[in-house]
C-alpha cells in the first residue's frame, strides 16, 4: 500500500497527470491483490480489512477526481492516506512489500 501511494504521490510531483482511470486501474490491482494474498495467507483477516481503508481512500479520491475537485484536495487527501499507509506498513510489517512482489 505505502508503495502505490508514494508511487502516486511521486508520479503527479514529477509531472504525472494522475486521471481517475489511471487511479481506477491501481484500486483494482490493488483490490484483487489483496484478495489474492489473503486467500494465500499471506496477511491476516485484520490486515486485509485495514487494508480497505486504503482502498477506500483512493476511491473516494477517485470519485472527487471525476467531480473535477481542485489540485490541492486531491493532495491534500492523498497526503493524509500516506500517512495511514505508513502506519498501516508499521502495523503489518511487509505488506506493501508483499503487494508489490504480485504486480508484473
Amino acid at each position: 500500500m505505502l508503495s502505490s501511494i508514494s508511487g502516486i504521490i511521486e508520479g503527479k510531483s514529477n509531472g504525472v497527470n494522475w486521471t481517475s482511470d489511471m487511479l481506477n486501474l491501481e484500486i483494482e490491482y490493488i483490490s484483487k491483490t489483496l484478495e489474492l494474498m489473503r486467500d494465500a495467507q499471506q496477511m491476516s483477516n485484520d490486515a486485509y480489512l485495514d487494508s480497505g481503508s486504503i482502498q477506500g481512500g483512493l476511491t473516494v479520491i477517485s470519485s472527487l477526481m471525476e467531480q473535477n475537485i481542485s489540485e490541492n484536495e486531491i493532495d491534500s487527501l492523498m497526503q493524509t492516506l500516506y500517512s495511514r499507509a505508513v502506519n498501516l506498513e508499521k502495523k503489518y510489517p511487509g505488506l506493501s512489500d508483499t503487494l508489490e512482489s504480485y504486480r508484473t
